[in-house]
């Protein structure tokens, strides 16, 4: 089972008891298609899988997903240094994803070198990037 939208869920609860991140982020993150928050800066996560999944002989396998947080806004911030920071410690090594259904566990989570892609913010100019992180995610989950 593909756990994409539990490991979103697992990353807001994550972000919220963040110390710094709901105060730098007050439009939180949004996860899906939802209309673009009024209360900015705001960030969007983008799960998806990485690659194929690896078998054991038992009925563990394990399975990489990539989890990219970007962070939006309708101005440049004189603080998004320190956002940048605050975001790239949200998950860490020994990260241990909460709310993954019963059969699924995190072995680890390393970040990744991010990268900015066109986007429909983006590209209609409604708001400017300031930070952004992506990390890849190793779950090891159970068919049983």
């Amino acid at each position: 089972m593909f756990q994409t939208a539990n490991i979103a869920a697992a990353v807001k609860i994550l972000f919220a008891a963040h110390p710094a991140l709901p105060g730098l982020v007050p439009g939180g993150l949004l996860y899906g298609l939802l209309k673009v928050p009024s209360q900015k800066p705001y960030g969007r996560i983008l799960v998806a899988l990485e690659g194929e999944p690896e078998y054991d002989s038992g009925t563990v396998y394990d399975q990489a997903y990539r989890l990219r947080i970007d962070v939006w806004s309708d101005a440049a911030l004189a603080d998004a240094g320190n956002l940048q920071q605050q975001l790239e410690s949200l998950v860490t090594a020994n990260s241990k994803l909460p709310g993954l259904t019963k059969n699924a566990w995190t072995l680890h989570c390393s970040l990744e070198p991010a990268s900015i892609e066109e986007e429909a913010e983006r590209r209609n100019q409604s708001n400017v990037f300031v930070a952004g992180a992506t990390w890849l995610l190793q779950l090891q989950e159970d068919r049983s």
